[in-house]
């Protein structure tokens, strides 16, 4: 178990009651933690570190980082991370691949309303990913609501706000997306662009946590709840 007694300046972090489940967590990265994000010019994000004591940061990619908004209105007037609502190549990555199970995100994608994915848009990917058309991708189906199923590594479930696995994402306000898996699959980047292309994720992304081991059910249950009541999701 992960030592995570503390309260994060700028996080919103105060206590047992109001901080995810720590067995296995090994990425722990928030919009609130307003101290942990170095931002460069016109506010683009160029790495954010990690709230898990030695934990690896997230930097830009090539293509550049998201843009900090202090109150982004997808996210409810909430602090953000948000690439832009166009084709684009952003996104954030560790700078070697980290086996997990269990994936938590807040995010919306474009303005919360859209009923079809763009392009082939990237939820997560793995490092080979970026450039190539690796098994470890999770992203929208262009033109679809849905997940593109074919890129899913076997034995993956993806949820939203707590519920069943489904493949249906759109729309999608801003939501609590929870991707679980049967065994250990590679995860590097969060957004980014996939198999080369310009296919990044649009719109905020405001919290993201990453487990090594598979959590309970009562584990799930206190993330889903974590996030929905630390970003407002009913």
């Amino acid at each position: 178990m992960l030592g995570l007694g503390f309260s994060v300046t700028g996080a919103g972090v105060q206590g047992p009651a109001s901080r995810p489940a720590v067995n296995g967590l090994i990425g722990w990265y928030s919009a609130k933690a307003t101290g942990t994000i170095t931002r460069g010019a016109g506010e683009e994000v160029i790495s954010v570190a990690n709230l898990v004591p030695g934990g690896a940061a997230l930097g830009r990619l090539s293509g550049g980082g998201p843009v900090y908004v202090a109150s982004a209105p997808v996210a409810g007037g909430r602090p953000a991370l948000v690439w832009p609502d166009a084709a684009n190549a952003r996104g954030l990555t560790l700078a070697s691949d980290a086996l997990v199970r269990e994936v938590f995100a807040v995010m919306a994608y474009a303005d919360g309303a859209r009923s079809a994915f763009d392009t082939y848009n990237t939820l997560t990917t793995d490092l080979a990913g970026l450039d190539s058309s690796s098994a470890n991708r999770v992203m929208g189906h262009e033109n679809n609501a849905g997940i593109f199923t074919a890129s899913l590594p076997p034995g993956m479930t993806v949820h939203l706000n707590g519920g069943g696995a489904t493949t249906s994402l759109l729309p999608m306000p801003l939501s609590v997306l929870h991707i679980k898996s049967a065994s250990p699959f590679a995860l590097a980047s969060i957004g980014g662009r996939n198999n080369g292309s310009s296919r990044a994720w649009r719109g905020p992304v405001c919290e993201v946590l990453a487990y090594t081991d598979a959590l309970d059910a009562a584990g799930v249950s206190r993330n889903v709840s974590y996030l929905k009541d630390g970003w407002g999701i009913s």
